[in-house]
């Protein structure tokens, strides 16, 4: 499954390079992600490419009104 924006998709490149011991947790979002999650799903959404996303995912109506 691909990553929904470019700050995602970043996001689990970090977590694919904790994963890969090329660098150390950033923060604790990224030290449990990497715990957790299996590699390979990581690799998927590290993998997507950057055209044609959006910086950040806008919510979605239904979301927006589950937050209020």
């Amino acid at each position: 499954m691909p990553a929904l924006s470019k700050k995602q998709q970043r996001f689990f490149g970090i977590v694919r390079a904790i994963q890969k011991g090329e660098m150390a947790p950033t923060s604790p979002e990224t030290a449990k992600a990497a715990e957790t999650m299996k590699k390979s799903d990581v690799k998927d959404f590290a993998s997507t490419e950057h055209e044609g996303l959006p910086e950040k995912k806008k919510k979605s109506l239904k979301e927006f009104l589950e937050s209020i």
